[in-house]
C-alpha cells in the first residue's frame, strides 16, 4: 500500500509539471485566459464524471463531502488566477516556485489537526520550505517587470495562500469516520464543477481567442483530471499507513524542479542565483517533509 501510493504520488509530480506548462502557455496569451479556464474546466467536469462517476452515498456525507470540496475547488480556481496574474507581471519559474510552496499549509495542518508525525527530519523540511521563500521572493527582482515587483509578489503569495487553503481541506474528508468510500467517490466530480462559473465572466466579457485557446484548454483540463485522480488515490493508499502528509510534499517537489528546468532551458527566463537557490530549498524542504 505504502509503495504504490508513493509511486502514484511521483506519477502526480510530473503529471503537475506538465499542467505547469500548459499554464505557462495560456498565461502568454493577450486573449481568452477566462475562456481557458471555462473550456478546460468543462472538459475535466466531462472526464471525471464520465471515467469516474460518484456511487450512491448517504445525502448527509454527500453534503459533508460537498461542504468541504466546493470551496476547496473555488479556492483553487481563484488561485490559479491569481498566479496568473502573478506570471503576467514576473518569471513564471519564480510565480511557480512561490505558489507551489503552498503545500507547506496542507503538512502544518496534517501535523496540527490530523494527528500526522512531526520528525526532525520534518520539521527541517518545513523550515527549508519556509525559507525558500525569501530568496524566491528576492529572485523577482530580476524576474519582474520593472515597477510591478510589488504586484508581482502581492499576486504570487495571494497563490500561495488561496491554493494552500485548498489543499488543506482535501485532507479533511479521509480524517472523517463517518464518511465511507461511497461518499468519498463525490469528492473529485464535487471539485471538477467548481470551475464552470468562469463561463459566466468570459461570455460577459466576450473573450475571443477561441481557437487558440481550445488545444490548450483540452490537455489541460485532461491533465488535471488525471492528477486530481492520481493525488486522491495516493492519498487513500497512504492514509491507510498514516501518511496521507507526504502525498503533496514529494508530488509538488517534483512538479516543481520539472517546471523550474522548462522556465531556464525552454522559456530561457533569467531566474539568477537566487531563484535558482529558492527552487532548490523548497524541492530539498519538500523531500525532506516525506520522511
Amino acid at each position: 500500500m505504502f509503495v504504490q501510493g508513493i509511486a502514484l504520488t511521483l506519477a502526480t509530480g510530473v503529471i503537475w509539471g506538465l499542467v505547469g506548462i500548459v499554464y505557462s502557455k495560456a498565461a502568454e496569451k493577450p486573449d481568452g485566459f477566462r475562456l481557458f479556464l471555462a473550456v478546460s474546466s468543462l472538459f475535466f467536469a466531462l472526464v471525471i464524471w464520465g471515467t469516474a462517476p460518484p456511487v450512491g452515498a448517504p445525502s448527509l456525507s454527500v453534503l459533508t463531502i460537498a461542504a468541504i470540496m466546493v470551496p476547496a475547488g473555488i479556492m483553487s480556481q481563484l488561485g490559479f488566477l491569481a498566479l496568473r496574474e502573478a506570471m503576467r507581471r514576473g518569471g513564471h519559474g519564480v510565480s511557480w516556485g512561490i505558489a507551489q510552496s503552498a503545500m507547506l499549509c496542507p503538512f502544518v495542518g496534517g501535523v496540527l489537526f490530523f494527528g500526522e508525525p512531526l520528525s526532525a527530519w520534518r520539521a527541517v523540511g518545513m523550515a527549508l520550505l519556509l525559507g525558500a521563500l525569501i530568496p524566491l521572493a528576492s529572485a523577482s527582482r530580476s524576474s519582474s517587470v520593472t515597477g510591478r515587483r510589488n504586484a508581482f509578489l502581492g499576486f504570487a503569495f495571494l497563490a500561495f495562500a488561496l491554493i494552500g487553503l485548498q489543499q488543506t481541506l482535501t485532507l479533511i474528508p479521509n480524517q472523517l469516520s463517518e464518511i465511507g468510500n461511497a461518499a468519498l467517490s463525490w469528492r473529485i466530480p464535487l471539485f471538477s464543477l467548481c470551475g464552470l462559473g468562469w463561463f459566466i465572466p468570459a461570455l460577459v466579457r466576450r473573450e475571443s481567442g477561441f481557437r487558440s485557446i481550445l488545444p490548450l484548454a483540452l490537455l489541460y483540463g485532461a491533465l488535471v483530471a488525471a492528477g486530481q485522480w492520481t493525488v486522491f488515490r495516493a492519498i487513500d493508499l497512504l492514509s491507510g499507513v498514516g501518511a496521507a502528509g507526504i502525498a503533496y510534499p514529494l508530488a509538488i517537489g517534483a512538479s516543481l524542479a520539472l517546471f523550474f528546468l522548462y522556465s531556464e532551458w525552454v522559456r530561457k527566463e533569467k531566474n539568477g542565483f537566487m531563484g535558482a537557490c529558492g527552487i532548490l530549498l523548497a524541492v530539498l524542504g519538500m523531500i525532506l517533509l516525506a520522511f
